[in-house]
C-alpha cells in the first residue's frame, strides 16, 4: 500500500495529480485546506491537500493510470487479508463523483454552522446594546459599581466571548462571587472561577479495560462530518501500538460508497482485521467473530441531526453490538444551536460519554462546557488534527478551563 499526499489550488486539481500519478484506482483517504508555512503564508490563499493510497500491486505490478475500467472489486480481492462478513467486492466502485459528494456534504454542514454561529453573534449583540440603553433610576445608579461586581462582569464577559452559554456563565461566576469577600480582586476571583469549572467539566472517562478477559466493545455515533472514522482509527493505532493489545474493527458506515474502503485501508496499515455490517444481525455476528480481541471498536453512519428515520435503524445496531461504552462524537466547532438539536437527536443514548474532534480547528471551547452541563455525560478524548494516531489526548480539564477563562483574540 503506498500512501501519497498532493497540494493543488482546489479539490479538482488535486485530485487530477491523484489520477496522473496513481490511476483511476486510487483511494482518496482524506481532504483538507491547507495554508503555505511562514509569513507570507497568513496572506496567501489556502491551499487543497489530498492524501490518497494505492495497492503497491497496481504501482508496480502495472500502468494504473491506464486501468481506468478496473474496479474496487479487483484490488480488494487481491488486498483482503482479514477476515468480514461481506467481502469487499460487494463494495460499489470508489469514484469521483462519491468523494465530491462527501467533500459537498461536508461543506453544506460547516455552512450551516457557519451561518447558526453568525446568527448567535447577532444575537448576543442584540441583547447587549438593548440592555445598554435601558435608563438608570435612582440615586444608586449614580454610585460607583462595587469593584467585586465588576471583577465579575471581566470574567462573564470573556466566558461569554468564548462561546459559553450567557445563562450557564452567569451561574458560573455567580457561584465564584459568592464564595469572595467584597474586597476580593481579580487573583482571588480567578482562582475560585477556574475551581467550579473545572468541578463542572469534571474527570475525564476513557475507554476501560476489562478484568474478565473478555474485549471491550465500543461503538462511536454522531453527526456527518464530524470525523468517526479517522478517530477510531487514532485509538485503534494507540491500543496496537502503545498499549500493546489487540484490536477488531467492524464499520457499520454502509451509506458513503467510500467509508467501507476508507477503514479498510486504516485497518490493513495496521494490520488489523475488519467486518463489514449492514444489519442487527450481522453486526452481531461481527462482534463475535472478535470476541478473541482485547478491544472491538465500532464505526456507525453519520446521522444527520434532521433526519430522524435514521435513528431507529442506529438504535438497532446499538443493542445488537451489546457495546460496553458508547462515545457520542462532536466537532468543537458545531455552533450552539445545531447542538442543541444533534443532542436532542441523540436523546434515546441513556449512557455514552463526550468525544470533541476539531479543536485545532476554533480558538474557543465553549461548547464543551456547555454540553458538558447540558448533558451531564464524562469527558473522554478530543482530536486536535488529521494524523493517526497523534493527535488525539485524553480530555485536559487544565487546558479547557484556560481556555474558557481567558480573553478571546479573534
Amino acid at each position: 500500500m503506498k500512501i501519497r499526499r498532493y497540494v493543488a489550488k482546489n479539490t479538482q486539481e488535486a485530485i487530477l495529480k491523484v489520477k496522473m500519478d496513481l490511476g483511476s484506482e486510487a483511494l482518496i483517504l482524506n481532504t483538507r485546506k491547507v495554508r503555505k508555512k511562514g509569513l507570507l503564508g497568513l496572506f496567501s490563499k489556502p491551499m487543497t491537500e489530498v492524501l490518497a493510497a494505492i495497492d503497491e500491486y497496481n504501482v508496480h505490478g502495472h500502468d494504473s493510470r491506464n486501468s481506468g475500467q478496473a474496479s474496487v472489486t479487483e484490488s480488494a480481492s487481491r488486498q483482503r487479508t482479514t477476515p468480514a462478513v461481506h467481502s469487499a467486492s460487494n463494495q460499489p466502485p470508489v469514484s469521483n463523483y462519491a468523494v465530491n459528494s462527501d467533500e459537498k456534504e461536508e461543506k453544506i454542514t460547516d455552512l450551516e454552522n457557519k451561518i447558526s454561529n453568525i446568527e448567535d453573534v447577532l444575537s448576543k449583540l442584540y441583547a447587549r446594546v438593548m440592555n445598554s440603553e435601558k435608563p438608570s433610576h435612582g440615586a444608586a445608579a449614580d454610585k460607583l459599581r462595587d469593584p467585586k461586581e465588576s471583577v465579575t462582569e471581566v470574567f462573564y464577559n470573556n466566558l461569554v466571548k468564548n462561546e459559553v452559554e450567557p445563562e450557564i456563565a452567569r451561574k458560573l461566576v455567580n457561584a465564584a462571587a459568592a464564595r469572595l469577600s467584597s474586597s476580593a480582586g481579580v487573583n482571588d476571583m480567578a482562582a475560585q472561577l477556574s475551581g467550579i469549572i473545572a468541578g463542572l467539566l469534571g474527570k475525564p472517562d476513557t475507554i476501560q479495560d476489562k478484568s474478565n478477559g473478555k474485549p471491550v466493545t465500543v461503538i462511536f455515533v454522531g453527526p456527518t462530518g464530524v470525523g468517526k472514522t479517522t478517530t477510531l482509527a487514532k485509538i485503534a493505532a494507540n491500543y496496537l501500538l502503545n498499549r500493546k493489545k489487540t484490536v477488531g474493527l467492524i464499520t457499520a458506515d454502509t451509506y458513503r460508497i467510500a467509508a467501507v474502503e476508507q477503514l479498510k485501508t486504516y485497518a490493513e496499515i495496521l494490520g488489523i482485521p475488519v467486518s463489514v455490517a449492514y444489519t442487527p444481525a450481522e453486526m452481531k455476528e461481527a462482534v463475535s467473530l472478535h470476541s478473541d480481541k482485547d478491544l472491538i471498536l465500532i464505526d456507525t453512519a453519520g446521522r444527520s441531526h434532521k433526519n430522524k428515520a435514521q435513528f431507529e435503524e442506529l438504535k438497532a445496531l446499538i443493542a445488537a453490538s451489546a457495546a460496553d461504552e458508547v462515545y457520542l462524537v462532536l466537532s468543537a466547532t458545531t455552533s450552539q444551536r445545531n447542538c442543541r438539536e444533534i443532542l436532542n437527536s441523540y436523546s434515546f443514548l441513556s449512557d455514552y460519554k463526550l468525544l470533541f474532534t476539531k479543536a485545532d480547528e476554533t480558538p474557543v471551547l465553549g461548547i464543551i462546557l456547555n454540553v458538558r452541563y447540558m448533558t451531564g455525560k464524562s469527558l473522554s478524548y478530543i482530536t486536535t488534527g488529521q494524523s493517526v494516531p497523534d493527535d488525539i489526548e485524553t480530555a485536559n480539564i487544565d487546558k479547557i478551563t484556560k481556555n474558557l477563562m481567558g480573553s478571546c483574540t479573534r
